[in-house]
């Protein structure tokens, strides 16, 4: 900061302050000693970057910090004061008398173990303090560990937080990156929007990490380098370089550096404990080693952006330039995500080059390229209007069609070129296949032609044919059969014949380890083992992507010959929580948007269990939302974990979540304070979860369809959650789907969701009655996750309009009488998450906010993921 800048600060702060002198300067801030007038005290005072202040605002960053102010704990520097003095923006802290962490380490190193583990448990206790309050730090790092009278005190305190929440997208503007690599959590090197807990644990633990070894666990000669290691490499023991570390104390930094945050210790205080918790972690020096580590995470949807953006993308060049691994069994898969929004996902299609280094998209501007590790893109000349982009096994040329007119076009440049003789054909998708031929779609059927262009073969007796993909060795063509619905048929070339692989397939290829990558129509990437000799598919699929993948099917998807497999996954749209008194006032929730597929009350009201994601595994999860201090704290971690139903008595949450032992998800019930595992209650048989827990010994849940067969009716069974992996009865079984019972709060009825008519529509029956008793329809035109109005006398439920939510007066005094169908709410973009709070009949319903889009995912040697799954019993 220059003095003239200095003495405008100076002067507007005269009547409070007296600067004296400047103490340093950081990324955000300069750091000025000086006397606070009306207290008699000397402070610490940061003064953000002019430019900085000037993207963000003074009215929104003050309004961000008083959360920080907040904050009182014997182990974070309190914030005194904070303002805009003309324009500059300012912070006020008291002033240590000591050193920070960072000079400590400069001087001498490393640390005694029992100092270090020390600071990191002190350090820990502040976190987990500020967690509680719902407040994330975001950027751990020495510098921001003071040392006063030996004792530590965390700095700076939600301040990075303040500056991203009130700047938004006019960050990339300052050049500023959130964080500091050597201590940035894998999902903030990848600028994922949704920062939690954990991520301050990993870099508390890398801080850790440092104090024993004497360098963080990554590092290198430049953020590019430092992200890239971050992502993809795993640190190396701590007893390896340092023997004197107990093995727990190791085992307990490793778990917290773990690359997935469900891997990790869920709160700080747990990974306090650890750290002194020797006598229940391995103790072997093979211990060391392999304590808390896990396979790489499952695909996650990354949001990417500025800086982490041109991080990841360079980190995608330097994994893909290392070329196919020599040992698929040693290396991981990665997964990332590729910098193209996709807000029409059901028009974009891509390719990959054979060697994986090279990126080709759909645009309005014609066919771009992108180079791996470069977030430029190229587009190429003639290609204006081009589809379908597919590599030459070279990598040199891209075939294309534009107006139905199939053209190749060299990946540096020069002019495109057709390649069909004349007009007779028009083309659409085309696949430019290992052995050098190209095959086309066109007029229903298919066509194979020389990359050198002429007249194409027209392949006999196919009329109804799309997504064709050569065979590696050129001898058949799969293709999706449009007559029968969606059947991947394999045509053998030599003998012009086709015979059907599987019955239902968006798009298919096969690959060289014999195994057919397919999509299903109804969305999902999966591999299943293909006999060439019997052709036939050889056991059961196995999930490349979430069994159900958000906004519809992931195809498009590519492979390349060395291992990358890039697909389209689905973005659904974020959401916030509206909140409806039974007055009609309304009000909203004050938390950011976010994918919400499932929101319950708690039995007193004073609670929310929410459910952010949609996707299969971790992505997806249940947070649990304090109404009275609007704090939020994620609840499920291990597997995922969705559809949250209360107990009773509020002090056990059932969900759905992936098992430890498969793919699968399963029924459990845990208590809301996490004191005890998870336990399984249920086996599922598809992709369904629990709806009602009516007393101690019932829960009720629906159960039926799967990713193999999603034309399956759901019925609704009944099972004792305390048991463990309960024998669950029957309730609704009937042919067609049934699901989604809310049972009255007198529990002698049942209001469910039913396709009985041919359209979903609301009914309510006896319970806890078999299928065979009465039931009466009381939605007027359709509607679906019923709720019982507090009192007993009305169900209320979501209408199939996306702007509704209905309520219907039921009287089961004598029978059951249906009154009159009333709109109770009607906004638009109503999402299927709602509840009624079950003592004030509030309404709280999800309503989105951001639109839906895709993003195209790159996963780096995906046959390891493959070989790990099928692996599996």
């Amino acid at each position: 900061m220059n003095e003239s800048t200095l003495a405008r600060l100076a002067g507007a702060l005269a009547d409070r302050y007296r600067f004296e002198r400047e103490l340093g300067q950081g990324g955000m801030a300069t750091v000025y000693l000086a006397h606070d007038l009306k207290h008699d005290r000397d402070v610490a005072i940061k003064v953000l970057h002019p430019d900085l202040g000037a993207a963000l605002g003074g009215d929104r960053f003050l309004a961000e910090i008083k959360t920080t102010a907040k904050l009182q704990h014997a182990h974070i520097l309190p914030l005194l004061d904070s303002g805009d003095a003309g324009g500059l923006l300012y912070y006020v802290m008291p002033v240590v008398t000591g050193e920070t962490l960072r000079a400590r380490l400069e001087r001498e190193r490393q640390l005694p173990i029992a100092e270090a583990v020390r600071i990191a448990r002190e350090v820990a206790s502040a976190l987990d303090y500020a967690h509680r309050q719902g407040i994330v730090h975001r950027d751990i790092k020495p510098e921001n560990i003071l040392l006063h009278d030996g004792q530590a005190m965390v700095a700076d305190f939600g301040i990075a937080l303040a500056v991203q929440t009130a700047g938004g997208q006019r960050m990339t503007q300052t050049g500023l990156s959130l964080g500091t690599p050597q201590y940035m959590s894998p999902e903030q090197a990848m600028g994922e929007k949704q920062i939690d807990a954990r991520s301050d644990i990993y870099a508390l633990a890398a801080v850790t990490y440092e104090m024993l070894a004497g360098e963080a666990p990554f590092t290198g000669p430049s953020v590019q380098a430092i992200v890239a290691r971050v992502m993809t490499e795993e640190p190396r023991g701590l007893g390896a370089q340092r023997k004197s570390v107990p093995a727990g104390v190791e085992a307990a930094v490793l778990r917290a550096l773990e690359k997935l945050p469900a891997d990790r210790f869920a709160t700080a205080a747990e990974y306090r404990a650890a750290l002194d918790a020797d006598a229940h972690l391995t103790t072997s020096a093979a211990g060391r080693r392999t304590v808390g580590r896990a396979p790489w995470p499952k695909v996650r949807t990354l949001a990417v952006s500025g800086i982490a953006l041109a991080a990841a993308a360079l980190a995608v060049g330097w994994l893909i330039g290392r070329g196919a691994p020599q040992d698929a069994g040693a290396s991981p898969s990665v997964h990332l995500t590729l910098d193209v929004d996709v807000q029409t996902p059901d028009l974009l299609r891509f390719g990959v080059s054979p060697t994986g280094d090279v990126f080709a998209f759909e645009s309005d501007a014609g066919i771009v390229v992108r180079d791996a590790g470069q977030r430029e893109f190229r587009v190429l000349p003639g290609t204006r209007g081009g589809e379908s982009p597919s590599f030459s096994p070279d990598g040199d040329w891209i075939a294309f069609n534009v107006d139905g007119r199939l053209r190749k076009v060299g990946v540096r440049g020069g002019s495109a070129i057709a390649l069909v003789a004349g007009d007779s054909v028009l083309a659409g998708r085309s696949h430019w296949g290992a052995d050098g031929q190209i095959v086309f779609e066109g007029g229903g059927g298919l066509y194979l032609i020389s990359p050198d262009g002429g007249m194409p073969r027209r392949l006999a007796n196919v009329a109804n044919a799309t997504s064709p993909r050569l065979l590696p060795d050129g001898s058949g063509v799969l293709f999706v059969d449009t007559k029968s619905g969606s059947r991947l048929m394999l045509y053998d070339l030599a003998r012009d014949t086709a015979f059907t692989v599987l019955e239902e397939s968006s798009e298919g290829q096969y690959v060289e380890n014999g195994y057919i990558i397919y999509g299903h129509p109804a969305g999902g990437l999966f591999a299943i083992k293909f006999d060439r000799s019997s052709r036939k598919v050889v056991g059961a699929p196995i999930p490349l992507v979430g069994d159900l993948e958000p906004a519809g099917s992931v195809t498009p998807f590519d492979v390349s010959h060395n291992g990358v497999l890039v697909y389209r996954a689905g973005i659904e749209p974020q959401s916030r929580l509206l909140i409806q008194d039974p007055s009609g006032k309304r009000d909203t929730i004050p938390i950011a948007p976010r994918i919400l597929s499932y929101v319950r009350f708690s039995p007193d009201g004073r609670l929310l269990a929410i459910t952010e994601g949609s996707a299969r595994g971790t992505n997806r999860h249940t947070s649990l939302y304090y109404l009275s201090t609007g704090s939020l704290a994620q609840f499920t971690f291990e597997g995922g974990g969705h559809a949250p139903v209360w107990s009773p008595d509020g002090r056990h949450i059932a969900f759905t979540a992936e098992s430890g032992d498969s793919e699968a998800e399963d029924l459990f019930v845990q208590p809301i304070d996490r004191s005890t595992p998870a336990v399984r209650v249920a086996r599922l048989r598809g992709d369904q979860h629990a709806s009602a827990w009516p007393d101690d010994t019932t829960l009720v849940f629906s159960d039926g369809g799967s990713p193999r067969n999603l034309r399956a009716a759901a019925d609704v069974r009944m099972v004792n959650p305390g048991v463990k992996d309960g024998a669950a009865r029957a309730f609704l079984d009937a042919q067609w789907a049934e699901s989604d019972v809310a049972v009255s709060p007198d529990g002698r009825f049942a209001a469910y969701t039913s396709d009985e008519s041919g359209a979903l529509e609301i009914y309510v029956r006896p319970f806890p009655r078999a299928a065979t008793g009465d039931r009466w329809k009381v939605s007027a035109s359709g509607g679906h996750r019923p709720r019982w109005q507090p009192d007993g006398r009305a169900v209320l439920f979501r209408g199939i309009d996306d702007k509704t939510i209905h309520r219907v007066e039921v009287r089961t005094s004598q029978g059951v009488a249906i009154g009159v169908q009333r709109t109770v709410l009607a906004a638009d973009g109503l999402g299927s998450g709602w509840d009624i709070d079950p003592r004030t009949g509030r309404i709280a319903v999800a309503q989105t906010v951001t639109a839906q889009s895709a993003r195209i995912i790159a996963v780096l040697n995906w046959p390891e993921m493959l070989r790990r799954r099928a692996a599996r019993p």
